[in-house]
Order: C-alpha cells, then sequence, then structure tokens
C-alpha cells in the first residue's frame, strides 16, 4: 500500500499451452449489470468443456501486490451447476475460495450471486476499496474482476469471454479494448485468468479525457456523483506529468494504451483507508468526495507511482509474479524492485524534469528516512520480509514504499559514482526489461546476478549487504557521493540573522511570525512582526525555497559583512510596501540542532567525482 494506499504487481501473460485431459475450450461468462439489486448481482458462467469426473472451481483467495489474504470467494452465494438439459450437478463448498464440481463431464453452466465489498458484513480479512467491489444499481459498478470471476484448477490459460449487460448511457472505463461493445452490452476477450484479474473496469456515466503520447494512448476516467472532479481537471493537471514521465523512459513508453480510472465515491468511508489498486496498464483509485483542488494534488502523485508499474512488474519479474499462484501466497524475494524501485521513480521523475524542487525531494527522501527508522525494522533483510509480508511480515509491509525507494535511490547513485555518471538505476531496469521482457521471468535467487552481470560486481555487493543483509543503509555515505549532506542528527553553529522565526503563511507568503526574541542584530535589522520576506541576501524568498535560502544566508554570512533583507509591510495608511532593511553583521552565533538534514553541499566544496553524478542524478536534463 503507498501511504495507505495498496498496490497491485500484476505482470505479462503466459501464453495457453494444451493440456491432455481438457478439450481447448474458454470460459464464457455474463453479468447483468443492469438487474443487480442490494449491492448484488448474479454471475452465469458457460464452461470450458471437461474431460474429467469432478473438478474445482476457485475464486482467489490472494491476488498479486496486495500481499493479504482476502478470500474472494466468501462473497459468492448461491453456487449451482447444471448441466445441458438444466438438470443440477452436485457441489461441494471445500472452504471459501473452492467448490468441487461432481459429473464434471456433463457440466455446461455455473451459476452464483456476488455481493460487493463496499457494503458486504460478511467477516473476515478486510479488504479496502481499491482491491474491492461496488454494486449501485444505475450509478456505479466497481469490477475489480477477481472479485466476479473464478476459474477451473488447472485451467487457468483458458481464453475468457466476458459479457456485461450494463445500463443505457453507462460506459466501462478500462484498459481493455472490447471485441464488440452496443448501447446496452460489451463483450471483452481476454487470453487468461491472469489478464482477466489485471484488468479492472470502471461502468458509469462518462466522463473521460483521452491523451495521447506518441503512440501511447492515456484514459482518465472519473466518477464523481455530485461533480466536484472532473477528468478534464486531473488530465490536465497530470499532463506534464505524463510528458515527463515519457521522457524519463527515453521518450517512449513501453505500453500502448494505460487507464487511470478515478472513483470519488463516498460510499468509500473517509475513516479507512483509501488508495490506489496498480495494475500493469491500468490502475484503479478509490476515494471519498475531495475537493477538486486537493483531488488535482493528491492523485498527481499518487498516480506517478502507479504509472511506473509499467516497468516493475510488467517488463521485469519473477516467475512468482508471472505465474502467480492464486490460492497460496508464494511471494517475491524483490519487493525493494517491485514497489521500493516504482515509488522511487514516481518521484525521482518530478525532480529532473523540474515539477518538484531539489528542496522538496530531498523532503520526500528525508521524511522516508524517519518512517523506516522509527516504525519499521530496519536490520530485517528485505528479501526476507518481501517472501513473508502476506504472513509473518505483515506489519513491515508499508516499508516497501519508504526504505524501498531509499534502497533504490543509493543503488542509483551507486550506479552513477561507479559509470562516472552513464548508467543509473534507470538504464539498469531499462536492461532488465530487455532481458526479461515478453513473458519471460527471472528466477528469484538469481537476480543480483543478473543485475551484476548488466552492470558492475560491486553492485552484488551492495544488494546483498543492504538488501539481503542485516546491515542498515549507511544514508549519509551514498548521498556525499552525489554531493549531498544528510545526518540523522547534527550540531552546529551558525551566524545569526537577527533570532527570529520565519515561516510560509498561506501559498507565497513568507513571514516573522515570531521576533520577541530577536537578539542585537535583529533590533538592528529594525524587523518587525509579521514583515513578510521578500528578498534576503541578493536571493528571491518564497514558500518552496525560504528554508534553503536562510540556511544559505546564515551559512555564508561572517562577521564585517552587511546583511540586506527586502521585506513588506503595512505603511501609515495600511497600503503593503517594500523595505530595504541592513546591518553590519555582528558575531553573534546561533547553536543549531537539526535532525535528518539533507542539503546541496556548495558547488565549490564538491570533487569533480561529486559534481558529475549530483548533475547525472538530479539535474532537469529535459528542458
Amino acid at each position: 500500500m503507498k501511504n495507505f494506499l495498496f498496490s497491485i504487481l500484476f505482470a505479462g501473460l503466459v501464453a495457453a499451452n494444451p493440456i491432455s485431459l481438457f478439450a481447448q475450450s474458454k470460459y464464457q461468462y455474463k453479468i447483468n449489470l443492469a438487474g443487480a439489486t442490494n449491492h448484488t448481482v448474479q454471475v452465469e458462467l458457460i464452461t470450458p468443456t471437461i474431460k474429467q469426473s469432478s473438478i474445482e472451481y476457485f475464486f482467489p483467495a490472494i491476488v498479486p501486490g496486495t500481499y493479504s489474504i482476502a478470500d474472494y470467494g466468501r462473497f459468492v452465494s448461491n453456487f449451482k451447476a447444471f448441466d445441458k438439459q438444466g438438470k443440477e450437478l452436485t457441489v461441494e463448498h471445500k472452504n471459501q475460495n473452492t467448490w468441487k464440481i461432481g459429473n464434471a463431464q456433463q457440466l455446461y453452466k455455473i451459476t452464483y450471486v456476488v455481493e460487493d465489498t463496499w457494503h458486504t458484513n460478511i467477516k473476515g480479512n478486510k479488504i479496502y476499496p481499491m482491491g474491492g467491489t461496488n454494486i449501485e444499481l444505475n450509478k456505479q459498478y466497481v469490477i475489480n474482476t477477481f472479485g466476479f470471476f473464478g476459474y477451473f484448477n488447472q485451467l487457468e490459460k483458458l481464453p475468457f469471454d466476458v459479457e456485461f449487460q450494463k445500463p443505457s448511457g453507462f460506459y466501462g472505463s478500462t484498459a481493455l479494448v472490447p471485441s464488440s461493445s452496443t448501447e446496452t452490452t460489451d463483450l471483452f476477450q481476454l487470453k487468461s485468468v491472469h489478464e482477466l484479474y489485471d484488468s479492472p473496469i470502471m461502468y458509469c456515466k462518462p466522463d473521460t479525457v483521452s491523451v495521447n503520447l506518441g503512440r501511447t494512448q492515456v484514459l482518465i476516467s472519473v466518477y464523481s456523483p455530485d461533480k466536484q472532479v472532473h477528468a478534464a481537471t486531473l488530465a490536465k493537471a497530470m499532463e506534464n506529468l505524463l510528458m515527463a514521465t515519457q521522457a524519463y523512459l527515453g521518450g517512449k513508453l513501453p505500453v500502448k494504451k494505460y487507464a487511470f480510472l478515478y472513483s470519488f465515491n463516498d460510499e468509500v468511508n473517509p475513516k479507512e483507508v483509501s488508495g490506489a489498486l496498480e495494475h500493469s496498464y491500468s490502475s484503479f483509485y478509490a476515494f471519498p468526495q475531495l475537493e477538486e483542488p486537493v483531488a488535482k494534488s493528491v492523485m498527481t502523485n499518487i498516480s506517478a507511482h502507479e504509472f511506473f508499474h509499467i516497468l516493475t512488474p510488467l517488463s521485469i519479474s519473477s516467475k512468482e509474479v508471472r505465474e502467480f499462484n492464486y490460492q497460496q501466497p508464494v511471494l517475491s524475494k524483490h519487493l525493494w524492485l517491485y514497489e521500493g524501485s516504482t515509488e522511487y521513480d514516481a518521484h525521482h521523475v518530478q525532480v529532473k524534469s523540474g515539477l518538484t524542487t531539489t528542496t522538496q525531494f530531498f523532503k520526500a527522501l528525508t521524511a522516508k528516512i524517519i518512517k523506516s527508522k522509527r516504525e519499521f525494522k530496519d536490520s530485517l533483510p528485505f528479501t526476507v520480509m518481501s517472501k513473508e509480508v502476506a504472513t509473518t511480515y505483515a506489519d513491515q509491509y508499508p516499508n516497501v514504499y519508504e526504505k524501498g525507494a531509499l534502497i533504490s535511490a543509493c543503488l542509483d547513485i551507486y550506479l552513477l559514482k561507479l559509470s562516472g555518471g552513464k548508467y543509473g538505476l534507470t538504464a539498469l531496469k531499462h536492461d532488465l526489461g530487455i532481458k526479461f521482457g515478453n513473458g519471460k521471468y527471472f528466477n528469484d535467487d538469481q537476480l543480483f546476478d543478473e543485475i551484476a552481470e548488466l552492470s558492475f560486481p560491486e553492485v552484488k555487493d551492495f544488494l546483498n549487504k543492504y538488501v539481503a543483509g542485516t546491515t542498515p543503509i549507511p544514508y549519509s555515505d551514498f548521498f556525499a557521493l552525489a554531493g549531498v549532506s544528510y545526518h540523522d542528527y547534527i550540531k552546529s553553529e551558525v551566524a545569526s540573522i537577527g533570532n527570529i522565526s520565519i515561516t510560509s503563511l498561506g501559498v507565497d507568503n513568507v513571514c516573522i511570525v515570531n521576533a520577541g526574541n530577536m537578539d542585537a542584530f535583529g533590533k538592528a535589522m529594525q524587523y518587525k512582526l509579521m514583515d513578510e520576506i521578500v528578498q534576503m541576501d541578493d536571493m528571491a524568498v518564497n514558500a518552496n525555497n525560504y528554508i534553503d535560502v536562510i540556511n544559505k544566508v546564515k551559512q555564508k554570512i561572517k562577521q564585517g559583512d552587511t546583511l540586506t533583507v527586502i521585506v513588506k509591510r503595512k505603511n501609515a495608511v495600511g497600503k503593503m510596501e517594500e523595505v530595504k532593511l541592513s546591518a553590519t553583521v555582528s558575531a553573534l552565533r546561533e547553536k543549531v540542532e537539526q535532525h535528518y538534514k539533507m542539503v546541496l553541499i556548495e558547488d565549490s566544496e564538491l570533487t569533480p567525482s561529486q559534481c558529475l553524478v549530483k548533475n547525472a542524478w538530479i539535474k532537469n536534463n529535459y528542458n
């Protein structure tokens, strides 16, 4: 989950292979959304041809990326099986997710009722709304497919036809392309259960926008019953991010279509976790109603993370993800790659493209260090945690978005250091994608060797020590390679600028909010409470940079210098006007204690290697 959010790791498809016991046929599902009642809907399946006496039909217990047991079968009731003449066959409900059907060679049709998870009172593990289902008659239908459709044992690779009967005027937003579509029906044809479970659909009256990025079409679809949020607004807010992502990935995206499905629905309890489920070609977002400015800000950052899953695990994944076991949690060791590097990319792309500042980027990284160290086991090997995250280490899962991203940041810097700024994490993931794309997969135990072969032998030592080992990452050492000073705690003395408190008020105003303890230099400067700082030592001051500017001034000025500060304050008639304040810097010093502080080192103090790595790491090369 990414802040509260879960993330789904689905991968590419496995081609269907002949199965000797069964004739090659397909699943034919039909679901009448317009006929739904009381948050339930009936599902009908014309089954594949079966050549054995009994067979088991499954709903998934767990799906990729959720890393927790869901048991979707508990929302299924009134399960019945029939032959071609309509005669009911014997069915044994073996457990929450399994039905065993007798006389299976006579099986022709199955029917059952699904209750949605958003409104259920059924007991069991909590399913968060982004991984759940919603059935609101003539309003909205959230089709996370693994909550509606099951599969037969050993028949996961057969094709699926899924037909939806929908209310008039409704549109099914999805990354899928329907094979046929009318005013009242949609037919989707899928290659396997893996593709089916990787393809959420949101039915509602349409509010959609399509954005073209070269060969890639991006669909943005919004459900907002009170029309507080609009697809066009979110599309405009995300346009720069999508273009930056395209540039970050070398100018071409590895998918032809991607769908952002946003649901802002008060059926989602605002007191519960909300967020996003990510898939290979789409992501589904479940939130209560938000005001549009808030939605723009929140969705942009979250969507950046989801979109980067087009790299991992779409192009890069292990066998555990490619051939996922929906009944038992057989998980991969490498959540640091699937989720950690994706979370890192989502922040890194924004600083590289100039959408955020280095200060904002460093603030995000330090927040992750703080949370990772304070809330999780820093000495727990990440590979061990990943493998057992659905069971033993379920409480450690959120650390994939904290320490997982930090592993990737340090690995990126280390690769740039070893390559002289020419080969970073993005290049490594590109090369891994070439080697393991198109349905191939790596073996979990061999990934570190594969990475070392593509990059440098030293990188295997890094991964064994800090990802598979118990050694905490020395963040100060790795960030220093990129010309960045980082300390968990540091105590120092700097020149006083008056012993005043300055903070950001509102969107742009940076004001003096406490002058009660002003020292002699502050009095000489003639500061006043609520002075709005406009410029300090020839540097413009705003809400985004004022902390950096103040720190630079304190480090730079020395006794005998003249400090000049331009402020805005009310004049005698109550109008704001600029006033220039200046005084000779005194010998007064301030003692400063700083926790979790990350700042750029001045270029004049850097080695050539640090300059090279810093520029390759965070310099905006796209504009």
